[in-house]
This record gives C-alpha cells, sequence and structure tokens, in this order.
C-alpha cells in the first residue's frame, strides 16, 4: 500500500470509526496533516493537529493542540504547555507554536498498524481528563492511565 493510499484508507476508517469531524489534508507540497475540532461532554471545542510524517505509518505522528493555545490548567494558575514533558500530564515537549502535545502513543510502541481513529479515541480521552483536571486540579494520570 502506498503512502496516499494509506491516507485514504485512514480517512475512510475516521469516517466508518464516527469520526468525521477529522480529517486528512494537503498541505504545501508533499505534506499532509490531520486536524478538526473536537466538542468535548461539555461543550468546550478544541482544535487537534497532527502533521504527518512522510514515513507514516512508520512513524509515530505527532499530536497537537492547536486551540486553544495557550490551554490553561486548574483556576487558570499555570498553563498546561508550561508543563511540556510531564509524565502525570501526558504531555510531550510543546510544538512549533507553544502547543501542548498530547502522548498518545510512546515512541517504542508505535507500530504501522496503528491507525488516526485510536490516535484521536486518546485524543479525546486526555481532552475529557483534561477538563477533569480543570474542576479538580488533579493531574491527568489521575484520570488516565499511562498511555501505551
Amino acid at each position: 500500500m502506498t503512502f496516499l493510499e494509506r491516507l485514504d484508507l485512514e480517512n475512510k476508517i475516521l469516517q466508518n470509526s464516527g469520526m468525521s469531524q477529522f480529517q486528512i489534508y494537503r498541505g504545501y507540497g508533499n505534506t499532509y496533516t490531520l486536524t478538526g475540532i473536537y466538542k468535548s461532554n461539555s461543550g468546550n471545542r478544541y482544535t487537534l493537529y497532527s502533521p504527518i510524517p512522510s514515513n507514516y505509518p512508520v512513524g509515530r505522528p505527532e499530536l497537537y493542540i492547536k486551540n486553544p493555545n495557550p490551554l490553561y490548567g486548574y483556576a487558570n494558575q499555570r498553563t498546561i504547555n508550561s508543563y511540556g514533558l510531564s509524565h502525570s500530564m501526558h504531555t510531550l515537549p510543546n510544538g512549533p507554536f507553544g502547543e501542548v502535545q498530547i502522548c498518545h502513543w510512546r515512541r517504542e510502541r508505535w507500530h504501522s498498524a496503528i491507525t488516526f481513529n485510536k490516535v484521536m479515541l486518546k485524543a479525546m480521552l486526555w481532552l475529557e481528563a483534561y477538563e477533569q483536571h480543570l474542576s479538580t486540579e488533579k493531574t491527568i494520570d489521575s484520570y488516565v492511565r499511562t498511555m501505551n
């Protein structure tokens, strides 16, 4: 299967999984991104963005919260962005514009059978846990076990 065939398949899987709010788009040149808006159970909207590496599906894609940015934490005491790489918050180093990067899969456990619908499912779980953090001050790992 070619890279473009895989991306076409990924879009179909997203559609069939009930995640039609997420789509793969072609950018400039031969760049591709997965993007979409997730509406949380409490009604908040989050724009998710994943630049697709040219070696996908072998290479693990990064996943960012593009909007809101910065992403404020409990009682606006600090931003989630300020955590950077954090096990307790399940975040990786911030993106090129300071966006929060969600840890969706450990690099060493990533494999080509993992599809974007699974990545986005983990993102949605992370965002629901984040909203619990906003209410309780508890860290993301209080709600979501270590993500493989």
